[in-house]
């Protein structure tokens, strides 16, 4: 999801490769990122930010993701050290108010830089493409349309009849 957000923005993507290993019976398959840390790396010629080193995560791992990052010395003349937190599923109720509904938006990529010391902020927020759910093709809509009901029979309940 991620990878076609940058691409949708200009930039080319080079994803860390995925090797599959045998350990004993069972087959792992594990992703070698880039200097250890890096899932994706986008690039483009245009500023700003024309090379960017990124990691993908989820909201509730980020600070693991901080420590495996930081490390990898990234001029911030040159490139941008990020890591994206995944916050997924549905808008939901916010509960710490009782007098109003508030909804918590939900479905979007929080970005944290090294440059701003990992601090999020709620601009930094990039929607993720949310799936709508499929169209009904023409030719089915024109079936619908010109299919005969089908007639159904009623089915009744046997009276019981009183024993005499």
């Amino acid at each position: 999801m991620a990878r076609k957000l940058l691409e949708a923005d200009g930039y080319t993507v080079h994803t860390a490769v995925r090797s599959v290993q045998k350990r004993g019976p069972i087959w792992i398959s594990q992703t070698t990122d880039f200097f250890n840390a890096f899932d994706l790396i986008a690039t483009r010629i245009d500023p700003p930010r024309p090379l960017r080193f990124i990691q993908v995560t989820t909201k509730n791992s980020v600070s693991e993701r901080i420590k495996k990052v930081d490390p990898v010395p990234i001029n911030p003349g040159v490139a941008t050290s990020e890591i994206w937190a995944y916050v997924g599923g549905q808008k939901r109720l916010d509960r710490r108010y009782k007098d109003r509904k508030v909804w918590l938006s939900r479905n979007y990529f929080q970005i944290y830089y090294k440059e701003r010391n990992w601090e999020p902020d709620p601009t930094d927020r990039i929607a993720a493409a949310e799936e709508t759910p499929k169209a009904a093709r023409p030719e089915q809509e024109a079936a619908r349309a010109t299919a005969m009901p089908i007639a159904r029979s009623r089915r009744t309940k046997k009276r019981v009849q009183p024993v005499l």
